[in-house]
């Protein structure tokens, strides 16, 4: 009866059609966010057994090894040495036949070594007969002889966008990133590179002291967008996708310049050396340290003052994860125009840059009766800003559902797109926007629980500012009790006191009109609210079952189920 009311009293208001804020921006944030192939980069590197583990997973293929005059004979008959051993051979006495013999349509690798000085007109050549492409330089180069070798740049970048693999050791090494230290003569103490290791700054040759890193502070402070990267000899630095790791006896050192809210970041990698590491300890994610740099430059976030979570149009359903609340779908239907009228757009939660076609919450719609259902999806950010095809659908859009996964992917494809934009003008219309898991989160501006490697700390720099923000003032976290994030949210609104937090439970929902949240399903619903006192011995939240409602933007709770009394039952004769 509680919700019919509720309902009712929001359907008789009058429609006031006032846009949601889209003030999120596109050119802000990175594009291009992962590499196909892998990029391997080295510095002194004396044992070249190193750079044969790094590659231990790599597919095998042709591989070119490319030398400069500088690079002694004895070192060139190592990497010979080594390659060759990974080449297949037919072992003498063997009756085995290696399949690329067997199969007469398949290509024998073939291992090429080249000794040259003046390379660069060569390279390209060379690139479209290589799976795996080799280029060591003296290490003792000068920062001349390296802004000589990018006179004529080769096509590294579209080798690498072919899924191959580019491996770059000594004065070449720094040449991967967008600018390396040349001098402090020069004005300003920098050259540019190739971006290879997109938006980074690499010295190699590092050492882990004050003096090492003031200079590559001094690169950072003329641009201040970039992660610096500080790279030990005798290891080698892998960016694979999106990911950065090292093998060898030393270790990477990134860097994000200090700002006046936040002090230098630094995080060091090593090889993993067992499975019980923790991956944050030997991965970096090379594009969370982006936007971190390029956070660091925008005005604070969350702001000290957020706008209240209030809708002005449209409803929002929320869900902690798990299975849907029964009947949950059907109202989301109804709230969009019912199955006739509904015009349902899902966007799913992946990884991946292709999808299947037939997607399930689509089918469950169709299955439904409704009329027009379809999905989106996209990792490119010029499509999702650009595209007027894939735009198309958003465009009438009644109803929207986020899937779950890892919510920093809606991020990466939408935030700050056109897409974003329409997606808001859904709720402009009055139409509805709902989602499970990450679905659930991505739906508050502030984005909770979007670290990429690993899924353990809910607040992660670099995507705070990546929810899309169809409400204001509030963090979003799901799975709630089942997976203990309870204390997980109180980190969260003690560093952030000026947001609501909002834990869901699993198979539980709220939907949102207005500023009313009504709770629905089998869990809680947990609020923190910082502007109440925190006692020791008591919750910091307050929890609500199905039933209940709370207003958001007051932070007060208007119905508690759990309090309701339960009606004595009269003993039939």
């Amino acid at each position: 009866m509680l919700r019919f009311l509720i309902l009712i009293s929001v359907l008789a208001c009058p429609v006031v059609v006032v846009a949601q804020v889209f003030d999120e921006e596109f050119e802000h944030w990175p594009i291009d966010l992962r590499i196909h192939g892998r990029l391997l980069v080295a510095g002194r590197l004396e044992d070249p057994t190193i750079l044969q583990r790094a590659l231990r997973r790599v597919p095998r293929g042709s591989t070119t090894l490319l030398f400069d005059d500088h690079v002694p004979d004895a070192t060139i008959a190592q990497y010979q040495r080594l390659f060759r051993d990974d080449v297949p051979s037919i072992p003498e006495g063997s009756e085995k036949t290696p399949d690329y013999l067997a199969d007469k349509s398949a290509t024998q690798p073939v291992l090429t070594v080249i000794r040259s000085g003046g390379v660069t007109e060569q390279i390209g050549e060379l690139l479209t007969e290589s799976d795996v492409f080799v280029w060591h330089a003296s290490p003792d180069a000068t920062p001349a002889d390296r802004t000589a070798q990018l006179e004529q740049p080769p096509a590294f970048a579209d080798y690498l966008a072919r899924g191959k693999t580019l491996v770059l050791i000594g004065s070449v090494a720094e040449l991967s990133a967008k600018y390396f230290y040349a001098e402090l003569t020069a004005n300003p103490p920098e050259v540019v590179g190739l971006n290879l290791l997109t938006d980074c700054v690499l010295e190699t040759g590092y050492q882990f002291d004050a003096a090492n890193q003031s200079r590559l502070l001094s690169i950072l402070a003329a641009h201040p967008r970039s992660v610096g990267i500080g790279l030990n000899d005798n290891t080698v630095l892998t960016l694979s996708g999106r990911r950065l790791s090292v093998t060898g006896t030393g270790g990477a050192m990134c860097l994000l310049l200090a700002n006046e809210r936040e002090s230098i970041r630094s995080q060091t990698i090593f090889e993993s050396r067992s499975r019980r590491q923790s991956e944050a300890s030997t991965v970096v994610d090379l594009t969370q340290w982006r936007r971190e740099a390029i956070d660091r430059t925008l005005p604070a976030f969350p702001p000290a003052e957020p706008a209240k979570p209030l809708l002005e149009n449209g409803t929002l359903v929320i869900v902690g994860g798990g299975r849907t609340p029964p009947g949950l779908m059907e109202r989301l239907v109804d709230l969009a125009g019912g199955p006739k009228e509904a015009r349902m757009v899902y966007i799913p939660c992946s990884e991946d840059e292709e999808v299947s076609s037939k997607q399930q919450t689509v089918e469950s719609w169709k299955r439904m009766g409704v009329a027009h259902a379809t999905f989106i999806h996209t990792k490119d950010r010029h499509k999702a800003n650009h595209d007027e095809e894939f735009l198309a659908p958003l465009k009438d859009a009644t109803g929207l559902w986020f899937g779950g996964g890892r919510q920093w992917n809606f991020s990466d494809s939408y935030y700050g797109t056109k897409a974003h934009e329409l997606m808001k003008h859904v709720l402009r219309r009055g139409g509805v926007i709902g989602g499970s898991s990450a679905g659930a989160s991505i739906q508050a501006r502030y984005l909770a629980r979007a670290t990429p490697i690993e899924n353990i700390d809910i607040m992660a720099p670099g995507y705070e500012r990546g929810g899309l923000g169809f409400i204001d003032g509030v963090a979003i976290d799901q799975h709630f009790s089942q997976r203990g994030r309870q204390k997980n949210m109180t980190l969260l609104v003690n560093r952030h006191p000026q947001l609501l937090g909002i834990g869901i439970d699993e198979a539980t929902a709220i939907v949102v009109q207005k500023s009313i949240a009504e709770v629905i399903g089998q869990g809680r619903v947990y609020f923190y609210d910082r502007n109440l006192p925190v006692y020791p011995d008591r919750p910091d939240y307050i929890a609500l079952p199905a039933g209940s409602t709370f207003d958001l933007s007051e932070r007060r709770v208007l119905s508690d189920a759990s309090e309701t009394p339960i009606p004595e039952t009269t003993e039939m004769p």
